[in-house]
């Protein structure tokens, strides 16, 4: 009983005389077979081409990575927290005290730990790189052994040279036939390509024409469509892993990206684009208020979101008995937490210098509080400039200063000078040329500046190095209306500030700070604030200069809103040094549109301009050109016609008039007759 129908059966004879039989091909197994040659013949030398090429391109800067670490090891962290050069090119010029350089050689140190890592990481690392040049080297020997891309070559199907005669030929034919024969191959997929390929290529070295096409185009068929492709190995293109390649793809597509995704953004959700948590921002912004002042900040920071995500201690309170005993706070606690009642007093620990105090796990603690710092006090001060609370945004640049300086409220400046203490700082303030603020002490001659004497060469060199390196600024601040004379209600006046270093020398710029008790290199900023006379003091405009070049220069623009006197002042606010602050008042009168009245000068090409069609008009020209000389020509036509008209009506009507008075004159002697006969 056959269940379908019987295959047909197609009887040849080879060269050979042989005769068999053999199954006539379907389409479908036709298009199998193509297929499976297609595969045989496939050639995975692109790939290994892409394949080497990206693991080159990962391979090279790697191995650069780590040959520099290894020779320098540490330095590229370092040229990253103390850099040579600024980015306009001025070489930094940074402090020679012994507690900065101190400071620099640890940080080095450190670094050199960090690139070293552990010795578990270091071997995974290199066990990796030695992988990838190991792959590397070993598809540039198989691309070596590679003559060429594959291609249709009857001669290597047959394994004959190019010289072989026919006998040979033949005899290689059936050697290779009977070998690849798909039924003495049942278990090989690709057999039957394979056997079609043998006999294609002995097809092309007997028949004449196929060999003929051979020759000319490199292919028995003739000239073939050109083919292109790109680099993937020949696994992919196999049918047997499509479906594994698929079920990849869309896990790849629908579970891995989608997670990677949802990853990210749950860490960065909680940010905003300054880097603080937006818990912090909603909580500064509902707590900061228009009497927010230095001794409120330590608080306000301990308990931002940042603080308050960091974990306790068992050890905690035990360590934290002495530092609290010692710590002196100078408002009431307005919150409770246990986390923020201690970074509240390891704040104010560091800020009255009781680092001695504090074991290696609070001092951690602290160096995290002190890094969170600078964005947490950056969106503190920009909260109070928003709400243009000057003296607010002040309160939070001393904070910050203080966090940087380790300065209490009520410190003196001129603690920040090395090796300065109490005992020195009672000498400084009595007697002749007494100093009282860091910017008199800096401004004061080398024999006038009181301190020194009790102190080793070693620490009055240091002290030197610090006033030679804390930047002597100078503001200058104009206003003006920029191409304008007078200033007149409703311009926009613009202050040009313009802030000098003059402990600089051209093409050099200020280093990190002298702050030996914060943990990680800081660049001074200064904040240019233009502020209305008093009782207001409003923010009329700020602006946050993180250059450190020798000259700076920046602009503050305001509207003009009464005329009259008007007094200003420009305050330049350091963030990272106390009493080096900077301040212009400016005056100036503001007039009425009447009181002067501004001439408009056009400039003659301008005015010819204007007469000039626009590029609209001039397009629009070029296309309705054609239609107004149709309309003139209309027009002209109408207006001959109406002319031809009009006299034709004319003499109309002088003809009509002649008539009727040549009939008038018959009806006057008809009537003259009939009287005459009467």
């Amino acid at each position: 009983m056959r269940l379908g129908p019987r295959p047909a059966l197609a009887s040849h004879r080879t060269r050979g005389g042989e005769r068999c039989l053999s199954k006539t091909p379907s389409p479908r197994q036709k298009n199998l077979d193509d297929q499976k040659e297609g595969l045989l013949g496939y050639d995975d030398t692109a790939f290994y081409y892409f394949f080497s090429s990206v693991l080159v391109t990962v391979a090279v800067p790697w191995t650069c990575s780590v040959i520099y670490n290894f020779l320098f090891p540490g330095q590229a962290q370092v040229e990253k927290d103390f850099p040579t050069k600024s980015k306009s090119g001025s070489r930094y010029h940074y402090c020679q005290s012994s507690q900065m350089v101190d400071k620099i050689e640890k940080a080095r140190q450190k670094a050199r730990r960090a690139s070293a890592g552990s010795s578990f990481t270091m071997i995974i690392k290199l066990s990796l790189l030695a992988g990838i040049w190991l792959t590397i080297y070993l598809i540039h020997v198989h691309l070596g052994d590679a003559k060429e891309i594959k291609r249709f070559d009857p001669f290597e199907i047959l394994e004959v040279s190019p010289g072989a005669s026919a006998t040979e030929v033949k005899k290689a034919y059936r050697q290779l036939s009977l070998k690849y024969h798909p039924d003495k191959n049942p278990d090989d997929p690709l057999a039957a390509s394979r056997f079609m390929q043998i006999t294609k290529a002995h097809n092309a070295l007997t028949d004449e024409t196929a060999k003929a096409n051979y020759e000319k185009y490199g292919n028995p068929d003739g000239p073939q469509t050109s083919k292109v492709g790109i680099g993937l190995p020949r696994f992919l293109l196999e049918k047997e892993n499509h479906l594994m390649i698929l079920c990849l793809f869309f896990f790849l597509l629908l579970f891995v990206v989608p997670m990677a995704f949802i990853c990210y953004y749950q860490r960065t959700k909680n940010y905003a684009a300054n880097g603080v948590m937006i818990e912090t921002l909603q909580f500064m912004g509902y707590y900061i208020n228009e009497a927010t002042r230095l001794k409120n900040c330590p608080e306000l920071l301990a308990a931002s979101a940042e603080s308050r995500g960091m974990s306790l201690r068992p050890s905690d309170n035990s360590e934290m008995k002495t530092l609290s005993a010692q710590v002196v706070e100078h408002k009431k606690r307005q919150f409770t937490a246990p986390i923020i009642i201690k970074n509240n007093f390891l704040l104010l620990g560091h800020m009255q210098r009781l680092h001695h105090l504090m074991s290696d796990d609070l001092r951690a603690d602290l160096d995290e509080m002190l890094r969170h710092s600078q964005k947490i006090t950056q969106a503190m001060i920009e909260i109070a400039c928003m709400r243009e609370w000057f003296f607010t945004a002040q309160a939070m640049i001393e904070f910050r200063r203080s966090l940087i300086q380790a300065l209490d409220v009520k410190s003196s400046q001129l603690l920040q000078i090395p090796h300065f203490n109490e005992e020195i700082l009672k000498h400084c303030l009595k007697g002749k040329n007494a100093t009282s603020t860091l910017l008199d002490y800096l401004q004061k001659d080398r024999d006038q500046r009181k301190g020194l004497t009790t102190m080793s060469p070693d620490q009055v060199a240091d002290v030197e190095a610090f006033t030679a390196h804390v930047s002597n600024m100078e503001l200058k601040a104009i206003t003006e209306v920029e191409d304008e004379k007078d200033i007149v209600v409703g311009d926009i006046a613009t202050v040009t500030c313009q802030l000098t270093r003059k402990n600089l020398q051209e093409g050099e710029a200020m280093g990190p700070v002298h702050a030996p008790f914060y943990p990680e290199p800081k660049f001074e900023e200064w904040w240019i604030f233009l502020v209305e006379g008093a009782p207001n003091t409003r923010i009329m405009g700020f602006e946050r200069i993180r250059d450190t070049d020798r000259v700076v220069e920046t602009k503050l623009r305001f509207q003009v809103s009464r005329p009259g006197k008007h007094s200003l002042t420009v305050h330049a606010l350091c963030d990272s040094y106390v009493g080096i602050d900077q301040k212009v008042d400016l005056n100036f009168v503001v007039h009425t549109e009447e009181e002067v009245k501004r001439e408009i000068f056009v400039h003659p090409e301008d005015e010819d301009l204007d007469l000039q069609p626009t590029l609209f008009q001039q397009f629009m020209g070029e296309l309705g050109g054609d239609d107004e000389s149709e309309e003139e020509e209309d027009d002209d036509k109408s207006k001959g016609k109406s002319k031809v008209e009009k006299l034709s009506d004319g003499k109309q009507q002088k003809a009509d008039s002649d008539n009727e008075d040549d009939k008038k004159g018959e009806d006057s002697h008809s009537s003259g007759s009939d009287s005459d006969g009467d």
